[in-house]
C-alpha cells in the first residue's frame, strides 16, 4: 500500500491548500511516467509499464528521499508534495482531460489531467514533449480562466446573430475539425453514486481569426452542434462542469 505523509488530516491540509491557492496557483514539481506510475498506477493513462521501467521510477523517487519504507513494514510511503497529490487525488469530484490535436510550440504541455477536488481545488498534471508530467495546484476559477485563456489563444467573439448552437451533420463536423486551424479535445468524467462513470467530451475549435467554436453531441438528435465561444463563455462552461457553484 501506498499512503500520503502523516499529521493534519486530508480535509485540514484542502482546507490549507483552498487558502493557498486562493492567492495563485501553486507549482509541485516535475515527475516522469514511470515515477507517477508508482504512485497512482490505478490511473489508465498512467497504467501498462513493464516492471523494469516502474523498478526504476521506484529507485527515482527513494533517491529522491521522496520513497521510503514504513517503520512496521507493511507499506511505503510516498512523502512531500507527491504523497499529498498522491492521497488527495482518489478524493476528486471529477476529472478533464485535455489534449491538443494540432502541432504547437514543443516547448508547450499537449496534454492535461485535472482531478476537481472539494473546496474548489484542482489538481492539474501537465504532460510536456518529452513525457514529463508537470504538477500544480489551483484554483477552480483559476483553473477556469488559464484554460480558457489557453484554448482560446488569441482573440474570439460571439456575433451578435450567432450565440445558440446550430446543427450539424456527421460529415460537417468531420469537415469543421478537419478545417480547424488549431483544435483541442476536452473530456469531462464524473464518478456516479453507482461506480460507474458519465464522461461528456467537446471539441474546442480555431475556425476563424476571430471565431472559436463548441461542438459538441447535439442532445436533441442525431450528429451535432457548434456554439460560437469567447473566453468568458469557456470559463463559465468550466466553472459549471466542476460542479463548483460561481459566486
Amino acid at each position: 500500500m501506498i499512503g500520503g505523509s502523516a499529521g493534519s488530516t486530508l480535509d485540514e491540509q484542502l482546507t490549507s491548500l483552498s487558502e493557498l491557492v486562493a492567492t495563485g496557483p501553486v507549482d509541485f514539481g516535475c515527475y516522469t511516467q514511470a515515477e507517477l506510475a508508482v504512485v497512482m498506477g490505478e490511473v489508465p493513462a498512467l497504467a501498462g509499464l513493464a516492471d523494469d521501467v516502474l523498478a526504476e521510477g521506484v529507485r527515482s523517487l527513494a533517491a529522491r528521499g521522496l520513497l521510503y519504507r514504513s517503520p512496521d513494514g507493511d507499506h511505503v510511503d510516498v512523502a512531500g508534495e507527491l504523497g499529498l497529490i498522491a492521497a488527495l487525488t482518489p478524493m476528486n469530484l471529477s476529472v478533464f482531460e485535455i489534449r491538443r490535436g494540432h502541432s504547437g510550440d514543443p516547448a508547450e504541455p499537449w496534454r492535461w489531467m485535472i482531478a476537481v477536488l472539494p473546496k474548489g481545488v484542482a489538481a492539474v498534471d501537465r504532460v510536456d514533449p518529452l513525457g514529463l508530467h508537470r504538477l500544480s495546484m489551483i484554483s477552480i476559477d483559476g483553473l477556469g480562466r488559464t484554460v480558457a485563456r489557453r484554448l482560446i489563444d488569441g482573440e474570439a467573439k460571439i456575433p451578435q446573430d450567432d450565440g445558440e448552437p446550430a446543427p450539424l451533420t456527421v460529415a460537417e463536423a468531420r469537415a469543421l475539425v478537419e478545417q480547424a486551424e488549431k483544435r483541442y479535445q476536452l473530456a469531462h468524467r464524473v464518478r456516479r453514486e453507482d461506480g460507474t462513470r458519465l464522461q461528456t467530451e467537446f471539441q474546442i475549435l480555431r475556425t476563424g481569426p476571430e471565431r472559436v467554436d463548441l461542438l459538441s453531441v447535439n442532445p436533441d438528435g442525431d450528429g451535432y452542434q457548434r456554439t460560437a465561444l469567447d473566453a468568458e463563455s469557456l470559463r463559465l462552461l468550466l466553472v459549471e462542469l466542476s460542479g463548483v457553484v460561481r459566486r
